[in-house]
């Protein structure tokens, strides 16, 4: 058993490496001035069932053999009779527990008068309900000087716990606290200055050890405040939950800093890739640990941490031996840091097993060996920085040699690369004079191709006033000859009148009246009438034609115009009439009063004449069901932003939506070889770009197409 209780020691010490598992003890000091150890002098009970004092009085107490005795966690009780007799020439003594990581210590003892005292303390209640504002637990007994009596304390943790237990006299007990809580404002304050003091060279050079080093630091100066009982006294005493749990819990985060400061710190991650992956693992533990212990399951979170904190400090130490074996320099000061803490650790071992004298170093080598270890890691850092500067020197040393050889070489190369850049240079002159030529020569195709496509457009159009004109030129013609067979019998009527002699005019006159009664003077008239009317329609046709050509064409017309778009429109469809003839409805629907727009009349028509023509070979492509007729529509409205559009649409075979997409394409057709050049939508859409306008398309296969032109009425910046 007592064996047992050793081992269960040294893994207890061990875990004080990265979170200070351990609680500390008293130091033994006899004599009736001074305060006492009195743990061989206790006697243990253990209560299951957390009996009330009367129950127990009279119970079987166990002697205890420890002066320091360290009990398993139990959700239980423990009670402990003290006999004591107070020779101390005081009326008042101090018993401490020299554990403030205990839950609950209640202490009973008899009065002056005789009466049970109750006193309670532990970090299940609030600092404030306390004797005394100290961090150990200190109880006050008022004992008469010479009187004799059994103390009995009844103690709950669920946690494994030891068991100091000091009496003296106030003056003593109180001297010796004072000088607990010195020693650890000396430890607190080297802590926080290597915490501000680290945490101001990181935001200096980013480096992220530094960030770990701080937090790990940080954690362990809180971990030790909540194993002295400071942090339960000074930053949450009125939260024994708390209070409770934050000794394991920041042991965690200790553990979990340490981790990352080690992997950040000597490259674990490529020094020993599977030692990585064995410490991840630990932190998933790390974590598991501290919601068992938010959970309540406190025994459970205790046994899983007091192994594993052996096992982290055991690897730790391991694997830093081997990165420094691989060479890597910064581990020197690392496992030098880790060494003094095990040392400390082993100093405090060999107390307890009375090979090292029971004193106030041996008692505080914890505090001494995690301040030594802070002081040592924070030095590894500045090291490390400072041969990371030497590499970097280094480095650029080398990398101004190899600098240097490079510009010897670029040297050589240059003379060598300015003839190839010179042979090169006079190769894409001569390859620039090529692409001029073809350059040339793609303008000068450009401009056949656009030539072509307008002899083909002057050619409709030659065709289409050739058919206007040579009706009504045929209707003249037909109408002269007999016309003249008219005229001709006029004037012999009219010659037999004038040859009437004007001595013997009966029997002439009576000739030339059988002349024109053989003529049908009357008809003639007639006759002659409808002939000069409809050689007067032909002429007026003619004149037409003429006129609407000249509209069209606007010849005589260079610069901006203000027309009428309706004019426009009217004129190209004059000049398409023998391609509609009878046979394709024509429907307009223009704006009254629409105003006229600034533009280069005779490329406007040209947009016009092409829309147009497409729309004819698009109805005459289809085949119409019975009741349907081929249509155009012309419609034009004024919109918003002082600008006119012009509706121009079809009921013919539409397009689909790849065919829209390319319409505007040079040399893209749908038509037939032959039949189109496939510039005519390019030119009409570069027009209407030039008259800074927008051309949009609405078409469906089998239902027609509409094209919409919207044009600005004022043209300031156009010019040809």
């Amino acid at each position: 058993m007592k064996k047992k209780k050793v081992f269960l020691k040294l893994f207890l010490l061990l875990t004080l490496v990265s979170g200070s598992l351990s609680t500390t003890y008293g130091q033994l000091i006899v004599g009736p001035q001074k305060k006492s150890n009195i743990g061989k002098n206790l006697m243990l009970l253990n209560d299951s069932s957390c009996s009330g004092l009367q129950q127990i009085i009279s119970a079987q107490f166990t002697p205890e053999e420890d002066n320091v005795p360290l009990y398993e966690g139990s959700e239980g009780c423990r009670w402990f009779r003290l006999p004591l007799v107070n020779h101390s020439g005081e009326d008042q003594l101090v018993l401490e527990i020299y554990n403030p990581t205990i839950d609950f210590v209640e202490l009973h003892y008899r009065g002056p008068n005789g009466e049970w005292i109750v006193k309670r303390q532990g970090r299940s209640i609030p600092t404030p309900h306390w004797d005394f504002k100290l961090p150990n637990l200190l109880f006050e007994l008022d004992i008469e000087d010479s009187a004799s009596q059994d103390i009995y304390l009844r103690v709950q943790n669920p946690e494994q716990f030891s068991l100091p237990v000091n009496i003296g006299v106030k003056d003593e007990i109180m001297i010796a606290s004072f000088g607990d809580q010195v020693l650890f404002g000396l430890y607190a304050g080297i802590m926080l200055a290597l915490f501000f003091y680290n945490i101001f060279i990181y935001f200096s050079v980013r480096d992220r050890s530094y960030i770990f080093y701080v937090a790990h630091t940080l954690f362990v100066l809180l971990t030790q405040a909540s194993a002295f009982g400071y942090a339960a006294l000074y930053l949450w005493p009125n939260s024994p939950w708390l209070a409770e749990r934050s000794f394991v819990l920041f042991t965690c985060l200790v553990s979990l800093a340490g981790i990352r400061f080690f992997f950040e710190f000597l490259k674990v991650r490529d020094f020993l890739p599977r030692f990585y992956l064995f410490f991840r693992g630990l932190e998933f533990i790390y974590l598991g640990i501290i919601l068992i212990e938010i959970l309540n399951l406190r025994n459970l979170a205790y046994q899983i941490l007091f192994p594993l904190q052996g096992l982290i400090v055991i690897s730790i130490f391991t694997a830093s031996l081997m990165i420094l074996r691989r060479g890597y320099q910064p581990a020197k000061i690392y496992v030098l840091s880790w060494s003094v803490l095990l040392i400390g650790v082993l100093i405090f071992t060999l107390k307890d097993f009375s090979i090292l004298p029971y004193n106030y170093l041996t008692v505080h080598t914890i505090q001494i060996g995690s301040a030594l270890e802070a002081i040592l890691l924070s030095f590894a850092l500045a090291d490390k920085i400072n041969i990371l500067k030497r590499e970097k020197e280094e480095s650029q040393m080398e990398s101004l040699r190899v600098s240097q050889e490079n510009e010897k070489i670029i040297r050589e190369q240059n003379v060598v690369l300015e003839q190839r850049v010179l042979e090169r240079t006079m190769e894409l002159q001569e390859a620039n004079e090529e692409l001029q030529v073809t350059l040339a020569n793609l303008k000068d195709t450009q401009t056949q191709l656009v030539d072509a496509e307008k002899m083909a457009s002057l050619g409709q159009l030659t065709a289409g006033i050739a058919h206007e004109i040579n009706n009504p030129i045929n209707f003249v013609t037909s109408n002269i000859a007999p016309l003249r067979r008219d005229l001709l019998e006029i004037y012999e009527i009219v010659d037999t009148y004038a040859s009437v002699p004007l001595d013997n005019p009966r029997e002439a006159l009576e000739k030339a009246h059988e002349l024109q009664e053989d003529y049908d003077f009357e008809y003639l008239k007639e006759e002659i009438e409808s002939l000069v009317d409809g050689i007067s329609d032909g002429a007026t046709r003619t004149s037409e034609i003429v006129k609407g050509l000249r509209t069209f064409s606007r010849l005589d017309e260079d610069d901006i115009k203000q027309i009428s778009v309706e004019e426009g429109l009217n004129s190209t469809l004059v000049l398409l009439r023998n391609k509609t003839k009878d046979l394709i409805d024509i429907e307009t629907d223009y704006e009254p009063g629409l105003p006229e727009i600034e533009c280069f009349p005779g490329k406007l028509n040209q947009v016009f004449m092409n829309i147009l023509s497409n729309g004819i070979y698009a109805v005459n492509a289809k085949r119409y069901e019975e009741g349907e007729q081929p249509k155009l529509t012309i419609k034009t409205r004024k919109t918003e932003g002082s600008r006119v559009s012009v509706y121009l649409g079809d009921n013919g075979i539409g397009m689909d939506e790849a065919t829209k997409k390319k319409i505007f394409e040079p040399f893209f057709t749908t038509k037939d070889v032959g039949e189109g050049t496939g510039l005519g939508m390019s030119i009409v859409f570069k027009i209407i770009e030039k008259h800074n306008g927008t051309i949009a398309v609405n078409s469906e296969p089998g239902k027609g197409t509409e094209f919409i032109i919207t044009l600005p009425m004022s043209q300031p910046n156009l010019s040809e």
